[in-house]
């Protein structure tokens, strides 16, 4: 595919994107507010020669904040925009850096509206994340001067073909690109196979890795615990799909015949199937909302399932259970992060479709730091083991801890690309301004 042929079919595929919008703002109304900013019309100000990261959703927020955080400490004069695509991600960004960043939504990607854009923000550096691979803002990045790289770059096999199947697009958008600090040495391989030189691709590991909790979320942890009265048995199915809850009740439904009192913390993925989700749970099992918990904070003791229907309590979830199920993997969405339930040593389970966190879960398998299931059965058979055995679970999540551990210091790696880019931005715009000072003293 050609950038002619992309540009007239997004330009052709714009109404039903904003038709997506208005239909997703029904169950989250987010959606319908600052469409002008995905239009590429925001009135924001930002200080010329800045930093512009994009974060896409609420995960890649959370991976990159320390080292955006570490970034804005030792570049304070430097303007910093930090654009998403949801609304989750964009609450995100403000609660955890107010006023330090400038933040707007990502515009659509045709030419008109990301050269808009770009003249408006003006970045001498830009940092995208993992599989955020725009070709019309990665393309007017590099013609208005700016360095593009891309951090914790990954390329599943199945996205490695999707990709080459628009080879003259995809060659051009990898040219434009700077440098690539990739995963692990197949995401490598994978992007010098679409086209990006070898000299511009690093190995950094995956900053999943490094992901901590704070003493602050272990005390959030407590609070809640005391707050619930939880003295029982606890697994959690976090960050799940269409089509994967009803898998999990049936497992619930089945632990429930062997441990009476033990309780599933579901958290669907997506704020909008919240509802939905409710819905479907409480056709067979005693449930509550975690939002309705806020003033009425002691959760009935005949409560079977809590609907996790909050934002930013992730880890507190996690921290408040025996095992965690890692959604987005028994339907083919790719898998999740592991690594936020590897940090609190807790015992993971994942199902099979992992395709976006391949080498992350081979890993964790090599070191017995995982189990995999295929449906409702086996994952009802092994949450039921796990719970019933302390030994064998509290093994499952020191294996995951060990290994994350082992594997830890991609941020600090990341964020010396990025100084290093950051760097080199600033010396070509000093050259730049050396030379036109230079030729208007020859012009006088």
């Amino acid at each position: 595919m050609s950038q002619f042929i992309y540009n007239q079919l997004l330009r052709l595929l714009l109404p039903l994107l904003l038709l997506r919008l208005k239909r997703k703002s029904k169950k989250q109304p987010e959606y319908g507010f600052r469409w002008d900013e995905r239009l590429g019309k925001s009135d924001i100000k930002v200080e010329a020669n800045g930093v512009l990261f994009h974060l896409a959703s609420l995960g890649e927020t959370i991976a990159a904040t320390p080292i955006i955080e570490a970034f804005i400490n030792n570049n304070p004069d430097t303007a910093v925009t930090i654009t998403s695509t949801t609304p989750t991600g964009s609450e995100q960004i403000k609660q955890t850096f107010g006023n330090r960043v400038t933040h707007c939504y990502l515009p659509f990607d045709l030419p008109i509206i990301q050269r808009r854009f770009i003249d408006q923000i003006k970045p001498s550096l830009l940092v995208l994340m993992e599989t955020e691979l725009w070709p019309n803002l990665i393309r007017h990045a590099k013609r208005s001067g700016a360095q593009v790289m891309v951090i914790n770059a990954r390329l599943s096999e199945r996205s490695a073909k999707g990709y080459k199947k628009f080879a003259p697009l995809t060659r051009l958008m990898m040219q434009n690109i700077d440098l690539v600090c990739a995963q692990f040495q197949a995401d490598k391989l994978r992007f010098h196979q679409l086209g990006c030189h070898r000299h511009k691709i690093i190995k950094t590991g995956n900053i999943k890795f490094d992901t901590t909790c704070s003493s602050l979320q272990s005390e959030e942890t407590l609070k809640l615990s005391q707050e619930l009265q939880l003295n029982r048995p606890v697994w959690l199915a976090a960050s799940t799909h269409k089509g994967e809850e009803e898998e999990i009740l049936k497992a619930h439904e089945s632990l429930l015949e062997q441990i009476p009192d033990a309780l599933l913390i579901l958290v669907p993925r997506h704020p909008d199937r919240f509802d939905q989700v409710y819905n479907l749970t409480r056709k067979t099992f005693t449930c509550s909302r975690r939002s309705k918990l806020i003033r009425n904070k002691k959760l009935r003791t005949n409560c079977e399932v809590l609907i996790g229907d909050s934002l930013g309590e992730m880890m507190t979830y996690i921290g408040l259970s025996d095992i965690v199920f890692v959604g987005g993997s028994l339907v083919e969405r790719g898998g999740h992060n592991p690594f936020e339930a590897a940090c609190q040593n807790k015992a993971i389970i994942t199902g099979q479709h992992i395709f976006n966190f391949e080498q992350s879960y081979q890993i964790l398998a090599e070191k017995s730091a995982v189990k995999m299931v295929n449906d409702a059965t086996e994952l009802a058979h092994h949450v039921t083991g796990l719970l019933c055995n302390d030994e064998l679970r509290q093994a499952l999540g020191r294996n995951a801890f060990e290994c994350q551990l082992a594997f830890q210091g991609a941020q600090q790696k990341t964020l010396t690309y990025i100084q290093q880019q950051h760097s080199l931005a600033k010396l070509r715009k000093t050259t730049e301004i050396a030379k036109n000072y230079t030729m208007q003293k020859s012009l006088n």
